[in-house]
């Protein structure tokens, strides 16, 4: 007898209750079910199979049933629902193959994105389009593939679908997952370098500090958001902070992807205050959980900064395969946002080597892509280390031209660290040229720049 006949016999047959009651002899033609809709609301629900089946039916029966080799009868569906506290539609397959309830609907979503498949998000918020949902539904389906765009590094669907969900939330006073939706919104603005982000990342722990009892998760979650944005901001010493507070909130960070991406802002953070061993402790945890979720954007992420801690170690070999790596796993994922960053670590290998040429080019390349995407901090860089190849090869004028672009760039940030790099840079070169009026004055201007940023109210950010 085969196992599908026999899920058959047993459905048919050994069940003795509620779920057996009124049924005729023989086989009859089970319900189309929604594929792992069974398993799915069992792990929900936190039951075994035993505690499913209980004495009504067997547990063999819910595990074909589970598994996709037996098709329940409405009488079983109905047991498997009471049991698991899940309407009957939540297992249910629509006319046209796809589930109709949107608790469904948002609990497939969840499973994509706990799972890695950030594609599959996508495609299954798309497809929720076509159905007729209640507005917290939509909002949360909105929320769950705008993480998904994140992910992906496709920041500004990302953040248009985080604001939409957060206006939604606003609307009903949910300030939890308005917070939520917040924290996506300073990720998404992170990635396309909008000097908002640490606003609003503030703005999302603030939101979600409001909430009584403070949800610890969601604390956590949100005080890395916001280390990162000042990780970006170049405000090392206030990351490191928000970093150590989020492992402080309590054993909650139970999330590898959580993670594994504090461990990345940690070591960025005590890169740049020159704890490089520290830094190269927390960079290679990071990469470490990232090979093993399979995360391979996160896993280039973490390459390129252990790559770019070896060029300023001197270690120029081990730093060239960690920087090939990981700019090879962004073009074959197809991923232009950040790459300019990626390049820019290997056009300061180039430089460092003194292959002056090879790192125009790549420097070039990375200006191109920094433009393209409105990324002017990587920008600014791009320009300033063009400038530094143009003074090296005693072309001055076009190392003015250079310098001029970099301020440009820069001073679309706003005042901060990433100004006064530029005009530190520019002080050096100049000083070098004998032009000590020149110098000092962007020495002067470097301290000036050197202040915190200016408030949130005098930006435009991009939805």
């Amino acid at each position: 007898m085969t196992e599908s006949a026999r899920a058959h016999e047993t459905e048919d047959s050994r069940g003795q209750g509620k779920a057996s009651s009124g049924r005729r002899r023989g086989r009859r033609r089970g319900l189309e079910i929604r594929p792992g809709s069974v398993k799915q609301a069992r792990a929900m629900a936190g039951l075994s199979l035993g505690q499913v089946a209980r004495e009504d039916i067997s547990r063999t029966a819910i595990y074909f049933v589970e598994t996709g080799k037996a098709k329940p009868s409405r009488e079983t569906l109905e047991l498997i629902a009471q049991r698991t506290g899940q309407p009957l539609d939540f297992f249910l397959t629509g006319a046209d193959g796809s589930d109709q309830h949107p608790a469904a609907r948002i609990a497939e979503l969840e499973r994509l994105l706990v799972t890695g498949d950030n594609a599959g998000v996508v495609a299954a918020a798309e497809a929720a389009q076509g159905h007729k949902y209640d507005g917290e539904s939509e909002a949360r389906i909105k929320l769950l593939a705008s993480m998904a765009y994140l992910r992906l590094a496709q920041p500004v669907l990302g953040r248009r679908l985080a604001v939409a969900a957060r206006t939604y939330f606003e609307q009903v006073s949910d300030l939890h997952m308005t917070a939520e939706a917040l924290g996506n919104e300073a990720q998404a603005a992170g990635l396309m370098q909008d000097p908002a982000a640490v606003q609003i990342a503030e703005g999302a722990l603030a939101t979600c500090r409001s909430v009584r009892p403070v949800p610890q998760v969601l604390e956590a979650r949100l005080l890395r958001v916001l280390g990162h944005m000042l990780v970006a901001s170049q405000r090392w010493t206030e990351a490191i902070a928000c970093y150590e507070e989020a492992v402080a909130v309590g054993d909650v960070i139970q999330d590898l992807q959580q993670l594994s991406l504090l461990y990345s802002g940690m070591s960025a953070a005590h890169h740049e205050i020159g704890q490089i061993t520290e830094a190269a402790r927390y960079a290679q945890k990071a990469l470490t959980i990232h090979e093993a979720l399979h995360d391979r954007l996160s896993q280039a992420r973490s390459l390129n900064n252990l790559g770019w801690m070896l060029v300023q170690l001197g270690e120029f070999d081990s730093a060239r395969i960690h920087l090939d790596r990981a700019i090879r796993i962004f073009e074959e994922q197809g991923v232009e946002t950040a790459l300019g960053e990626f390049l820019m670590s290997q056009a300061e290998l180039e430089f460092a080597q003194g292959d002056l040429a090879s790192a125009s080019a790549v420097a070039t390349r990375s200006l191109e892509l920094a433009i393209r995407h409105g990324e002017m901090a990587t920008a600014s860089e791009a320009h300033t280390l063009l400038g530094r190849i143009a003074a090296r090869k005693g072309f001055e004028a076009d190392a003015d031209q250079a310098f001029s672009a970099a301020l440009r760039a820069a001073e679309t940030l706003g005042p901060g660290p990433r100004l006064t790099a530029v005009h530190e840079a520019y002080a050096e070169i100049l000083e070098a040229r004998g032009d000590l009026v020149a110098a000092n004055r962007h020495l002067r201007h470097a301290i000036a720049a050197h202040r915190p940023a200016a408030p949130i109210e005098s930006r435009i950010a991009i939805a």
